[in-house]
């Protein structure tokens, strides 16, 4: 946590979109970039040009812009001391409309136009997964957060030259989940997932093989999948509720999980729901009801002091701390890469695939084999109503 107190210090850390050409929470975006003259100046050497690739517009656009706030918060705090060895920071955020054919457009605009050095790549997997085939054709990293494993190693096992993930993977994160699950006596379970959601569906094995590692099996008639178009969430349920079981997994996002959990009270549910990050804050928020039924697996640690201190600071403004934090890692540690290599393609990506960084979302030490952190702490909440409480933390 060594970073969280220069995090909270930096003056003049700024929090609105406008400084990377994007817009409020809320409001309409479309892809940005910047002027000719950055590209011009990147190019002879007077500053530093990133990319910025997030759903800024559409259904996860509350994730997209919190990663993008958390990053131009560090891109401010670098330049404000001073910048990478005197140069400074821009960077450009391209909106990816939450559709893949945008994102695919989007990225090759930054690296063939814009010429980027790095990207800051999206949270969500559907995007990644849509990005790193046409990502091998050219020499820029993308350093994102999506968990799918599939977003960063092709199906031989080799990693794709350009795709890391800053945050542990959906294996990591599901066998937490189940592990916590079992620690605290559920047995019976029902499993809700989007079968047409990469994130989703990245979550299902990893929380069902490590129940299967304490001999408890779901029954298949206890596992529902389910698709775009299917919105009926109280006839997805029913069987799960009549069922009675003890916990129902849910790794969804967060306008899903406000339906399924209002379905679930709906119809009398007495038990537990397991969510993914998408049931981090602010879920609590969105869904507006009493939230003490639900689990949930957050990369930080909100009653940390200073933490909880920079939440209370950009609430009005992020909906997913998480996210910004997150966002904010991946530049820092992107740029103490710059700062030790440059911006050489060979350089800095041998230093991403050997990155070793105490961020504020924990120490972050990639696999050079998955492009993924080994070893990263999570930590198991809950809410108190609205309020969430963390339980326990849990060493990737």
């Amino acid at each position: 946590m060594k970073r969280i107190v220069s995090f909270v210090m930096a003056a003049g850390m700024a929090l609105s979109l406008a400084a990377c050409g994007g817009a409020a929470s809320g409001s309409a975006s479309t892809s940005t970039s910047a002027p000719a003259a950055s590209s011009a100046a990147a190019a002879d050497g007077g500053e530093i040009l990133i990319g910025c690739l997030q759903d800024i517009t559409g259904n996860t656009s509350g994730l997209g812009l919190s990663v993008q706030k958390g990053a131009q918060a560090a891109v401010d705090e670098i330049n404000a001391n001073g910048g990478i060895n005197g140069k400074k920071i821009v960077m450009n955020t391209y909106d990816t409309k939450g559709d893949v054919t945008e994102a695919v457009n989007s990225y090759i605009t930054a690296v063939t136009v814009d010429q980027v050095s790095l990207i800051v790549g999206p949270p969500v997997a559907n995007i990644a997964n849509a990005i790193k085939e046409t990502s091998e054709g050219y020499d820029v990293p993308v350093v994102g957060l999506a968990m799918d494993p599939a977003c960063q190693t092709k199906s031989e096992g080799v990693p794709y030259k350009n795709m890391f993930a800053l945050q542990p993977s959906a294996t990591t994160q599901g066998d937490i989940m189940a592990a916590f699950a079992i620690k605290n006596g559920y047995k019976t379970f029902g499993i809700l997932y989007n079968q047409e959601n990469a994130y989703s569906v990245s979550l299902l094995d990893p929380f069902v093989n490590r129940l299967a590692e304490d001999n408890i099996t779901v029954d298949s008639s206890m596992i529902v999948a389910y698709g775009a178009a299917d919105t009926d969430y109280k006839t997805l349920l029913l069987p799960l509720v009549n069922a009675n079981v003890d916990a129902i997994y849910c790794p969804n996002y967060t306008q899903q999980l406000v339906a399924i959990e209002t379905a679930a009270t709906e119809l009398g549910y007495k038990g537990k729901i397991i969510t993914g990050l998408d049931g981090a804050p602010g879920f609590n928020t969105t869904y507006g009801g009493d939230c003490s039924n639900i689990y949930y697996i957050n990369n930080i640690n909100t009653e940390d002091e200073t933490i909880a201190a920079k939440i209370a600071e950009i609430q009005n403004d992020v909906s997913a701390p998480n996210k910004y934090f997150l966002g904010y890692d991946i530049v820092m540690a992107a740029a103490d890469c710059i700062g030790k290599v440059g911006t050489d393609y060979t350089a800095l990506h041998d230093a991403l695939e050997n990155l070793s960084y105490e961020g504020v979302t924990g120490k972050i030490t990639i696999d050079p084999t998955t492009h993924m952190p080994t070893g990263m702490s999570m930590y198991m909440y809950t809410y108190d109503n609205q309020t969430p409480v963390m339980l326990e933390q849990f060493a990737g």
